[in-house]
């Protein structure tokens, strides 16, 4: 516990969640751009001016060195979510963004998105209630999420890579939910990672530290790479 009181100042900032898909589906990455809230507007009943106006959103691919200029719906059904229909980004590669916004800094940020995670070559087996596999692990890859999906239900697993190259996995599930229909890979980067497994902590007097992944404001920009296996 601290032994003493930090004097600390609100300092006014976009906060976003920006997230880069290799999923092979264009347009499916997306940026969310609120602004930090003080203390006293989070409990207020009214909070003004809480999806600022945006001068632009532009996300750069090092490699090719095009800019995609992400746009929000011209209605208020998606108030606050800007994307490009046209991106397709690309496994490797790494990309930045800046947000310009009136009356707030410059918020930057760079991701580099994960491989495209795979499976060892005839690793994968499904028996009753088990399936097991192995995990080809590349470096840019700081996390992996699974997911296994039946018919009415979808599980979740999240592994952690070690040093080795091969991750192995065991994984059993209530033979109720009978077979299941798709493996989904997801490999997460380096920001999405750490900004996930950030502590959260709305405690009083207590020290929180910032998990923020941007330069100029709050929160995080980060990729994922994403395979999908047919069972």
């Amino acid at each position: 516990m601290p032994t003493e009181i930090v004097e600390t100042e609100f300092e006014p900032g976009l906060n976003i969640m920006g997230v880069l898909r290799a999923d092979d589906q264009t347009g499916s990455s997306f940026v969310t751009i609120n602004r930090a809230l003080t203390t006293e507007e989070i409990y207020s009943d009214i909070i003004e001016n809480f999806s600022p106006r945006v001068d632009y959103v532009e996300v750069r691919s090092r490699r090719t060195g095009i800019a995609s200029m992400f746009q929000s719906p011209e209605d208020t059904s998606g108030w606050g979510y800007y994307r490009d229909s046209t991106l397709n980004v690309l496994s490797g590669d790494v990309y930045d963004l800046e947000i310009q916004s009136p009356g707030f800094p410059t918020l930057t940020g760079t991701t580099q998105i994960p491989h495209q995670p795979q499976l060892v070559p005839n690793s994968i087996s499904v028996e009753s209630g088990k399936i097991t596999f192995k995990i080809q692990h590349l470096v840019t890859a700081y996390e992996y999420k699974l997911y296994l999906i039946f018919a009415e239900t979808v599980l979740e697993k999240v592994i952690k890579p070690s040093t080795g190259t091969v991750i192995d996995v065991d994984w059993r599930y209530n033979q109720n939910l009978g077979s299941p229909l798709l493996l989904m890979l997801t490999a997460l980067d380096e920001n999405l990672t750490r900004y996930g497994n950030s502590p959260i902590s709305f405690i009083p007097n207590t020290y929180h530290p910032d998990g923020s992944t941007v330069d100029g404001g709050y929160g995080c920009f980060g990729s994922v790479s994403v395979t999908l296996v047919e069972l």
